[in-house]
């Protein structure tokens, strides 16, 4: 064996054909090494056998180790209260908008609710999770109807005592709508914030607001003892004149502070909310704005502080009415917006606010008299008297034409010397006008034109030059935003057009 072994050494190293007795020996040997190697294939291959059976045991003994020691674990011990308290400070974000936080407070909620029966109890404990009811029972059917009311009642119940906000929106036609006045009344004693969207269909349908706010069965006008917040809006598929006005008993509101009124398609003759602690009102869009009707809603809010004014058409004004100005003394915002292509601003010669701290005109529809606006304003700055508070303007009077001259600001600019933020559009850039911004002006921001872009960006780096040699201690932060016009988005859209059309095969450059 050992010669025969010896004689494999010299075949290993080179490459000469072995002779007939190496071949048969070099195959006996083969075949015990493969007998051996079966052998050592089929001991490992228990083995492995065996190593996955201990691995399922260890799996199942670990799993009941788990459950064991979750049984043992310390979470178990947190009092509802305490697992409540961590949940609404995962679920609350203190930076997110009112308007949306509910969402997405309960979109957060959810996972935590599902992890057991008891976490979905100690957050059904947390009141605060609770307070906003939203309800749209625009369509839904009497049935489906009184499956919300259940669900809205069972959510009320789980926010303790606190304060409610409902945001509900029905129709006045609808079949149910007895059912709704009575649970909106069943929430009067706790509602914070109420936001009524109410769908009318005729004259007749109007009634439903004197059943909510004076019902029959009452001698008096309900009283809301923790309503803050008061917002109502009423729409129509076709304009509505009403026979009566709008009429929120105030004084059974003894801690309103907002409020908003919309009305787009009902054309009342009159609004009265008397509410001398109103501090912020919010109305329109309203159908028509006139001013013998209009006004006294002003005159009793002594104490606003942020006025916003929505208008589908021209505020509605006459040489021989004798509208006396009113004076709000401590109102430090205002905010208009219209519609109207004809929009002159008639609104401003009626007003005194010497606190004004911060200006907003907007205009939607070309055509508007801008140039009357700009009087107005310079008029309210000079009567009001309110040229050192003054630190917040914006003018946006449309995007269809940027050919209003910022020259005819000077007037304007040079009554509101502490004007610390200037927002422009539908202005045509020109060093001129911008020599007229104060070194007070610390934030500046234009809005052009991409027909007028050498212009705009030529006049826009001389002025910032110019500003930062003149006033070089004094920070500024400026923006030159370029939009489209109806030329310019014409030709965008055609373009866009040519390349759907032809695709890849196109080849072009505008320059």
């Amino acid at each position: 064996m050992s010669s025969a072994t010896d004689s494999f050494q010299s075949l290993y190293a080179s490459n000469r054909p072995p002779s007939p007795q190496e071949v048969s020996v070099a195959a006996e040997f083969l075949q015990r090494c493969n007998e051996k190697l079966q052998v050592m294939d089929t001991r490992i291959a228990a083995l492995e056998r065996e190593l996955e059976e201990l691995k399922a045991q260890r799996s199942i003994i670990e799993g009941e180790r788990r459950q064991y020691t979750d049984i043992l674990s310390p979470r178990r011990l947190l009092p509802p209260k305490v697992i409540g308290r961590f949940m609404e400070l995962a679920c609350v974000d203190d930076d997110e908008p009112e308007s949306s936080q509910s969402l997405g407070t309960h979109q957060r909620l959810l996972p935590f609710m599902l992890v057991s029966r008891e976490w979905c109890r100690a957050a059904c404990g947390v009141a605060h999770f609770w307070t906003e009811l939203e309800m749209d029972l625009t369509n839904p059917s009497s049935r489906d109807v009184q499956e919300i009311v259940t669900k809205a009642t069972n959510r009320r119940a789980r926010a303790a005592e606190l304060p409610l906000s409902l945001k509900i929106a029905f129709s006045a036609a609808g079949p149910a709508s007895t059912q709704i006045v009575d649970f909106i009344h069943s929430l009067i004693p706790r509602l914070g914030v109420f936001s009524l969207r109410l769908s009318v269909n005729s004259i007749s349908d109007l009634q439903i607001l004197d059943t909510l706010f004076h019902p029959a069965s009452s001698s008096s006008a309900l009283f809301w003892p923790t309503l803050h917040t008061l917002q109502i809006s009423i729409h129509s598929e076709r304009e509505i004149e009403a026979q009566s006005g709008v009429y929120i008993p105030s004084s059974n509101i003894p801690i309103l502070r907002t409020a908003a009124i919309s009305s787009p398609d009902v054309i009342f003759p009159s609004y009265q909310m008397i509410c001398t602690n109103l501090m912020r009102l919010d109305l329109g869009p309203l159908s028509e704005l006139i001013s013998e009707e209009y006004m006294p809603i002003l005159g009793t809010c002594k104490n606003l502080r942020s006025l916003r004014l929505r208008m589908q058409r021209q505020f509605r004004t006459d040489e021989t009415d004798n509208i006396p100005v009113i004076t709000l003394p401590r109102l430090t915002h205002l905010h208009i917006e219209s519609s109207d292509p004809e929009e002159s601003g008639r609104f401003l010669p009626l007003l005194r606010l010497p606190s004004l701290q911060s200006c907003t005109y907007i205009i939607s529809a070309p055509g508007s008299y801008y140039f009357c606006i700009i009087y107005h304003l310079e008029e309210l700055v000079q009567r009001s008297g309110c040229s050192e508070s003054m630190e917040y303007l914006e003018l946006h009077f449309g995007d269809d034409a940027f050919s209003y001259k910022m020259y005819e600001l000077e007037r304007l600019l040079m009554v509101v010397p502490r004007l610390t933020v200037l927002k422009l559009s539908s202005f045509a850039m020109e060093m001129r006008a911008l020599h007229h911004c104060l070194p007070s002006v610390q934030e500046l921001s234009i809005r052009n034109s991409r027909e007028d872009m050498d212009e705009a960006l030529q006049s826009f780096a001389e002025y910032l030059d110019y500003r930062f040699d003149a006033f070089p201690g004094v920070p500024l932060k400026a923006r030159l935003q370029l939009v489209d016009t109806q030329r310019t988005l014409a030709t965008r859209e055609l373009l866009d057009s040519l390349r759907a059309k032809f695709g890849s095969s196109l080849d072009f450059a505008v320059d």
